[in-house]
C-alpha cells in the first residue's frame, strides 16, 4: 500500500501533537496532518488530498458527528474514524448512522494507537479498492461511450470534437483537447477541445522539444510515444510554465495520450482532472487503450477518405473516356460501367447494375456477343465488333475488348473491358477501300489503255527512224522514253506503294550493280564504283526487289541531273548510323532544296518524272530506315541511307 495521508482533528493542541506523533510511529505508511478543531480540519481537507480523517467527538465549534455530516456532503465515501474519549452506545450509534467508517475510544498506552493505525490502514485499503473499482468502471464506461462515438463518426473533426466532449463531461475530468504535432515548428497545435476551457489554449504554448514548454505531459508523450502524466500540477516542476493558468481553472492533474497507429502519430489527447493523482496506473492503461481505439478510428477514416478520393479520381477518369468502360460478373451481368456507357444505353447507374449485357445488343448480334464473353472467360481475352443499341434505338458500331478479371488469389471475378465507337473508322475503311478500287482501276487503265498505245508509238517510231533518221524523231523518242518511265512509276505507286515483302540478307554492292545495269547505257560514259572491300562486304536485311527499285531510281535521278558522263560511288557508312551512301560528281542539290527533293513532283531535269525520289523515300520509310541528301565528297550530291539492320 502506498503512503496514507491522515487528517487528525482534535481541539486539544497538546493531545493532538502527542497523539499525531504516536500514531505516525505505529506505521511508516502514515503521514499525519494535524488540525486543531473542525474549521481548521475542513480547511486542510479543501487544500490537500486526504485518505482518512480521524476526529475527536467533543469539540466546541462542531462535534465529531456534525463534522462527519459536513464531510459526507462532499466526500461521501472518504474513511472517517471517530476517535473519542467519550464512549457510549448512543454516540457510537449516531456516528455509524451519520456515515462513520469506524468508532474507537481513546485510551492510555500505545496499544490504542496501534489499533487505530491498523483500523486506518484497513479502512483506507477498502476505500481505495472500492474507489479504484468505481474509477475503473467509470473509465470503462467512458471508453465504451467513446467507442460508440467512433463507430458513428463520419470525419476526423467529428472524432476529435466528440471525444473531447465525452471526456470533459465525465467526472472528475474538467477539460480535454486534441492537438497535432507540427514537425517543422515542434509545436502541438490544438484541433478540438471541450469542457472548462475559458480560453486556456489561447494563453499557453505547448511544444515537443527540449524547451520548458516541451517538458510537460504533452511534449513527453509526443517524444516518447507513450502516455505521460502530471499527477500534481500544484507541485510538479515540469508544469511550471502552465501552472498558474491551469490552477485558475481548477486543473489539478493532467495526462497526455499519444494517438499513434502503425508508427504514425495522428495526434495527441490531453485530459485534465479536478483531483490530484487522478491518473493511477490502471486508469493510464485504460486511457492508453482508448488512445489506440481513437488512433485506429482516425487511421480507418484516413484510409476511407483516401480510398474515396481514389475512387472519385478513378470514376472521373473513366467518365472522361470517350470509350465505353465496363465490368461484368462471370454470368455476363454489368457490375460497373462509366458514365458514357450508361448514357449511351439510356439507363441510370442503378438500372444498369446487374443488367445482362447481351440485352444491350440487337438480337442478331447477341449470340456473337455471348460467344465473345465465353471466349474471354475461357482464354483470358477476346475482341469483337458489334453494334450497340443506343437509347434512341440506333445501332452504333463498336469494337469491344474483354479481359478476364481475377482477385489476388486468382479467383475469377468476371470481365473488364472497353468499347470504342468505330463508326468513323468504318467510314474511313470504306473510303480507303473505294480509293483502293479506284487505284486498281487507274493501274489497269494505265497498264492497258495507256501503255498499249505507247508501245505502238515506240514501235512505229523505230520503223520511221530506220527509214529516215531525223533530229525530230530523236526528240520524240526521248519523250516516249520519259512517258514509259512515268507509267512505270505510277504503276509502282498505285500497286506496290509501301508494301514490303520478306526481308533477306542482301549484299549492297551486288544489288547496286544489278540496278546500274538496268539504268545505264553502255554507250554512255557514266560509271559506278562500289567502295566496299572484298573481305568486309556487309549484308543487310531488306526486300531485294524494293531495294533494287530504290537504287534504280537513285541512279536514274543521278544520270538525269548530272549527265551521261557522271561518276557514281556506293559505299558503307560506319559507326552507330550503320548504312550506305550514294554520291556523284554532278552539280549537286542546293542546300535550301535538300528537304523537298523527296516530295512528289520535284525535278530540275526536263527528262525527270518528279516521282523517282518520292518512291525512294517511300521504300526507305517502309523498311524503317532514314535518308537525307547532302553534299558529296567529290563535289556533287550524296544520299545517305541509315538505320539498316546488318547480318552477322
Amino acid at each position: 500500500m502506498s503512503d496514507i495521508a491522515v487528517l487528525h482533528i482534535d481541539d486539544e493542541p497538546d493531545f493532538l501533537d502527542v497523539a499525531s506523533e504516536i500514531l505516525a510511529q505505529q506505521s511508516d505508511k502514515l503521514t499525519v496532518i494535524p488540525a486543531a478543531g473542525a474549521s481548521e480540519g475542513l480547511d486542510r481537507l479543501a487544500t490537500r488530498s486526504i485518505d482518512c480523517i480521524v476526529s475527536d467527538y467533543r469539540m466546541p465549534e462542531k462535534d465529531g458527528i456534525e463534522l462527519l455530516k459536513t464531510v459526507r456532503e462532499e466526500y461521501p465515501d472518504l474513511p472517517f474514524i471517530l476517535f473519542t474519549g467519550e464512549g457510549s452506545e448512543a454516540v457510537a450509534s449516531d456516528a455509524i448512522a451519520a456515515g462513520a467508517t469506524d468508532y474507537l475510544r481513546k485510551g492510555h498506552g500505545t496499544e490504542r494507537y496501534e489499533l487505530l493505525a491498523n483500523r486506518i490502514e484497513n479502512a483506507v485499503e477498502q476505500y481505495r479498492t472500492t474507489q479504484r473499482a468505481a474509477e475503473l468502471e467509470r473509465v470503462r464506461a467512458l471508453v465504451s461511450s467513446i467507442d460508440q462515438a467512433l463507430i458513428r463518426a463520419s470525419s476526423l473533426s467529428a472524432i476529435e470534437t466528440r471525444v473531447c466532449e465525452i471526456i470533459s463531461n465525465s467526472e472528475p475530468y474538467r477539460f480535454a483537447w486534441i492537438g497535432e504535432h507540427d514537425p517543422e515548428t515542434d509545436r502541438i497545435e490544438p484541433q478540438a477541445c471541450a469542457g472548462v476551457e475559458d480560453e486556456y489554449l489561447d494563453t499557453i504554448v505547448v511544444t515537443a522539444d527540449d524547451s520548458p514548454t516541451g517538458q510537460g505531459p504533452a511534449g513527453r508523450a509526443v517524444q516518447n510515444r507513450r502516455i505521460a502524466t502530471s499527477q500534481n500540477i500544484q507541485d510538479d516542476p515540469a508544469f511550471e510554465v502552465w501552472r498558474e493558468e491551469a490552477l485558475k481553472r481548477d486543473y489539478r492533474s493532467s495526462a497526455a495520450v499519444p494517438l499513434e497507429y502503425n508508427d504514425t502519430l495522428y495526434g495527441l489527447l490531453c485530459v485534465y482532472s479536478s483531483r490530484p493523482s487522478a491518473f493511477a496506473e490502471d486508469e493510464q492503461e485504460l486511457l492508453a487503450e482508448l488512445g489506440h481505439s481513437i488512433s485506429h478510428a482516425m487511421h480507418s477514416l484516413k484510409i476511407r477518405d483516401e480510398l474515396r478520393t481514389e475512387r472519385t479520381f478513378i470514376d472521373q477518369a473513366l467518365d472522361s473516356l470517350a470509350d465505353i468502360f465496363y465490368v461484368l460478373d462471370s454470368e455476363g451481368n454489368i457490375q460497373r460501367c462509366n458514365e458514357h456507357f450508361a448514357t449511351l444505353a439510356g439507363y441510370t447507374d442503378a438500372q444498369i447494375t446487374n443488367l445482362d449485357v447481351a440485352s444491350l445488343f440487337p438480337e442478331d448480334e447477341q449470340d456473337a456477343v455471348a460467344e465473345a464473353i465465353d471466349e474471354a472467360l475461357t482464354t483470358g481475352h477476346s475482341t469483337i465488333e458489334a453494334e450497340f443499341l443506343t437509347a434512341e434505338g440506333n445501332r452504333a458500331p463498336h469494337e469491344f475488348t474483354a479481359d478476364r478479371l481475377t482477385d489476388s488469389d486468382g479467383t475469377l471475378l468476371g470481365l473488364v473491358g472497353t468499347g470504342r465507337n468505330i463508326a468513323e473508322r468504318t467510314r474511313r475503311e470504306r473510303e480507303l477501300q473505294d480509293q483502293k478500287e479506284q487505284l486498281e482501276q487507274f493501274a489497269a487503265t494505265v497498264s492497258h489503255d495507256l501503255r498499249n498505245p505507247l508501245n505502238v508509238i515506240q514501235g512505229r517510231l523505230e520503223l520511221v527512224q530506220a527509214e529516215q533518221p531525223s533530229d525530230h524523231l530523236d526528240v520524240i523518242e526521248t519523250a516516249t522514253d520519259r512517258m514509259e518511265r512515268i507509267v512505270e512509276d505510277l504503276l509502282w505507286l498505285a500497286r506496290e506503294q509501301q508494301e514490303i515483302g520478306s526481308l533477306e540478307p542482301v549484299a549492297i554492292d551486288t544489288v547496286a550493280e544489278a540496278a546500274w545495269e538496268l539504268v545505264s547505257d553502255p554507250a554512255d560514259e557514266a560509271e559506278l564504283y562500289c567502295d566496299y572491300g572484298a573481305d568486309t562486304q556487309p549484308l543487310i536485311k531488306a526486300d531485294t526487289d524494293q531495294l533494287r527499285h530504290l537504287l534504280e531510281n537513285l541512279f536514274r535521278n543521278t544520270i538525269d541531273h548530272a549527265g551521261l558522263d557522271v561518276t557514281v560511288v556506293v559505299g558503307e557508312i560506319f559507326g552507330d548510323a550503320n548504312g550506305f551512301y550514294i554520291e556523284d560528281d554532278g552539280p549537286g542539290i542546293p542546300e535550301e532544296d535538300r528537304e523537298t527533293v523527296f516530295e512528289a513532283g520535284y525535278s530540275t531535269s526536263e527528262s525527270g518524272t518528279g516521282l523517282g525520289l518520292n518512291i525512294v523515300k517511300r521504300v526507305v520509310d517502309a523498311h524503317g530506315w532514314d535518308i537525307r541528301a547532302t553534299e558529296s565528297s567529290i563535289g556533287g550530291t550524296r544520299f545517305e541511307i541509315t538505320g539498316l539492320e546488318t547480318v552477322e
